[in-house]
């Protein structure tokens, strides 16, 4: 309670001061106003990161739970100790982020997996003599994931619909998160816009299929490489709180000087869970390799 108490006491004093300040002259918005326009960014940010990790979630509820979820870690911590509660707050700051982060390059891998046979079916069509609708007809046929097949066909349908392709497409690429889908994107787009006919997609995305071939071979040999590494961080990750939990369970009077003393409470426990999450996010980040 008396956490609560001082973080809504800092709040009050800052929004008193806030109010207080002096304003230029002349019209400016007000607290409100910026308060309005940054929830807004937010809004929009969250937006495009939840459709590309194609997450059925609307952005107001995700900033709910980016508000709720350091505050409910920082109540869980703070039963601990206050550095605890601290730590915890920190935590939940990022969990929600990352979560879908981590979704985001689940889609955009799978997405760059389809690239190169999406490609080639584009390619083939239009040397045939296909329409640009025939294109996006053979995408759909040679996906096999199901959002990438899913996009093709809604921008066919919205085409039959009388709707101008080039919307379509930068409807859509909105949405994508594998970097060679989206590179077949901003192609299409420009031949469209430039009205190129059909058969000067051949080249273009010829060309550009090597190079989504070449990346997707580069991504594979990398994550093959680090895969190992990610084991082994992952291991280390859940071992040690598993034999913290089974000392405190098995032999509590060896973690006792952790749990009961205040030098445990406040400086060896906040430093060790700093440590471990530390360790959890470097590690992370070292093994996240992407062509």
């Amino acid at each position: 309670m008396e956490l609560i108490g001082a973080l809504a006491t800092g709040v009050a004093v800052f929004a008193a001061l806030m109010a207080l300040l002096p304003g230029p002259v002349g019209a400016s918005p007000g607290i409100v106003d910026r308060l309005q326009a940054a929830l807004r960014v937010r809004l929009d940010a969250s937006h495009a990161l939840l459709a590309q990790a194609r997450l059925d979630v609307s952005p107001r509820t995700f900033l709910a739970l980016t508000v709720a979820a350091p505050i409910g870690l920082g109540l869980v911590g703070f039963v601990l100790s206050l550095p605890m509660s601290l730590i915890g707050a920190l935590v939940g700051v990022f969990v929600p982020r990352l979560y879908v982060r981590y979704l985001l390059g689940g889609e955009a891998r799978a997405a760059d997996d389809d690239t190169p046979r999406v490609l080639r079916a584009i390619v083939n069509r239009a040397a045939a003599g296909g329409t640009y609708p025939d294109l996006f007809s053979a995408a759909a046929e040679a996906a096999r994931h199901r959002w990438v097949r899913a996009d093709f066909e809604e921008i066919l349908g919205r085409y039959y619909a009388n709707e101008p392709p080039a919307d379509a497409l930068a409807d859509v690429r909105r949405r994508q998160a594998g970097r060679n889908l989206a590179l077949l994107y901003d192609a299409l787009l420009v031949l469209i816009r430039t009205h190129q006919p059909v058969s000067a997609a051949v080249d273009v995305l010829g060309s550009l299929g090597e190079a989504a071939r070449s990346n997707q071979s580069i991504a594979r040999q990398a994550a093959a490489e680090s895969k190992g590494l990610r084991l082994q961080a992952t291991i280390l990750a859940v071992v040690i709180p598993l034999l913290f939990l089974y000392l405190l369970v098995a032999n509590h009077e060896l973690v006792g000087p952790v749990m009961e003393t205040a030098l445990g409470r406040f400086v060896l426990l906040p430093a060790a869970a700093l440590l471990e999450v530390s360790g959890i996010f470097l590690s992370w980040r070292v093994t996240r390799l992407e062509a």
